[in-house]
C-alpha cells in the first residue's frame, strides 16, 4: 500500500470517529444540569422572555432538529455562534489554540529530550550491568505516576512563589510557559524513557547487531545507523497515544497557570452552559489528536516501508 492510499484509508477511517464525537458532545453538554439560559440570564427570569430566549437561541427546537442543524453547519465549515460572547467559535479556537498546540508540544519536546539520553544510557548500562537499574525504575516510576496539576502546583509553589525565578500566571513571554510545559513534559518523560530504555535493550540483544559489533563497527554507528531507528516504533506508538493524554494534561495545566488556552476556554465554556463553543472547541481538539495519529502512522511507514504494506 501506498502512502498517499493509507492516507486516505486512514481519513475514511476518522470520519466516524469525528461523527462520534459530534455525537458524544451534544448529548454530554445537554446531560449537564443548568440550562444556557438560566446562566445568561439569571435564574429570575421569567417564563416569557425565557421562551423568546430560547426561541432566539434555538434551543426550541427538537433535539434532533438541533443535532441535524450543527452537523449540516459543521460541514458548511461553521462551528456556529458563542451564546454568551456573541462571537464565531472559529474565531475562539483561532486564537486560543495556537496557545494550546504550543504548549502541548513544548511539553512533547521536554519528554523527548529527556527521555532519550535517560533510556538510551540505562539500556546500555544494563545490558554491560545486569540487575543495575533501580534508580532508573523509581525515578521514573515517580515522574510518571505524578499527575500534571500536582507537578504544576510544585512548580509553581517553588519556582515561582518562593524562589521568584518565573512568573506564576499568565502569557508574558517565554518564561511564562517553562513551568507549565515542565508539568507536562516530565510525567511524558518518565513514561517515555522506560519505552526507550526497553526498545533498545531489545535491539542490542538481536543477533545481526552483535554480528555487526563482532565485524568492528564502532557503537556509535551502531547505535545511531542501526539500533535507534528500528527502536523507534515503540516510541512513535506511544507518542500517539501519550500525545491525547497530553493535550487532554494541558486543558489543566493551563488553569492551574492561567494559561490562556483553549482549556482555559472550554472549562469557561462548560461553566456559561455555551453549547457552540463547548461543542466547536472540543470537535476541534478531537480532530487536532485524528491528525496527528495520522501524521504518525505515515511516519511509521517512512521509517519501516513493511509497515501497513499489506
Amino acid at each position: 500500500m501506498g502512502i498517499a492510499a493509507l492516507i486516505v484509508r486512514r481519513v475514511l477511517v476518522a470520519i466516524p470517529v469525528a461523527f462520534a464525537v459530534l455525537v458524544i458532545t451534544f448529548a454530554m453538554i445537554r446531560l449537564v444540569p443548568g440550562g444556557p439560559v438560566d446562566v445568561i440570564a439569571g435564574t429570575t427570569i421569567t417564563p416569557e422572555v425565557a421562551a423568546e430566549l430560547k426561541q432566539e437561541l434555538g434551543l426550541d427546537k427538537p433535539l434532533p432538529t438541533q443535532f441535524y442543524d450543527y452537523v449540516d453547519h459543521v460541514l458548511h465549515g461553521n462551528l456556529g455562534t458563542s451564546f454568551v460572547t456573541r462571537e464565531p467559535v472559529s474565531q475562539i479556537v483561532e486564537e486560543h489554540l495556537p496557545y494550546t498546540l504550543e504548549l502541548t508540544g513544548l511539553g512533547l519536546l521536554i519528554g523527548i529530550v529527556l527521555a532519550l539520553p535517560l533510556g538510551i544510557f540505562a539500556a546500555i548500562r544494563h545490558s554491560a550491568q545486569r540487575g543495575s537499574g533501580l534508580g532508573f525504575i523509581l525515578g521514573t516510576t515517580t515522574m510518571a505516576a505524578t499527575p500534571d496539576f500536582l507537578l504544576g502546583t510544585i512548580l509553581a509553589a517553588v519556582f515561582a512563589v518562593n524562589l521568584r525565578w518565573l512568573p506564576v500566571a499568565g502569557a508574558h513571554g517565554w518564561k511564562s510557559i517553562v513551568l507549565p510545559a515542565l508539568a507536562l513534559g516530565l510525567p511524558l518523560a518518565g513514561i517515555q524513557s522506560r519505552v526507550v530504555r526497553s526498545s533498545v535493550s531489545d535491539q542490542v540483544n538481536r543477533p545481526f547487531v552483535r554480528t555487526l559489533r563482532a565485524a568492528g563497527v564502532r557503537e556509535r554507528r551502531l547505535l545511531l545507523r542501526n539500533v535507534l531507528p528500528n527502536a523507534s516504533i515503540p516510541v512513535l506508538t506511544l507518542l500517539t497515544v501519550e500525545f491525547g493524554r497530553l493535550l487532554g494534561g494541558a486543558l489543566v495545566v493551563e488553569n492551574v497557570f492561567a494559561w490562556p488556552g483553549l482549556g482555559t476556554e472550554i472549562f469557561n465554556s462548560i461553566s456559561n452552559r455555551d453549547l457552540p463553543a463547548v461543542q466547536g472547541e472540543l470537535l476541534v481538539l478531537a480532530l487536532v489528536i485524528l491528525g496527528t495519529n495520522l501524521v504518525v502512522d505515515v511516519l511509521y511507514r517512512v521509517i519501516d516501508p513493511r509497515i501497513g504494506a499489506s
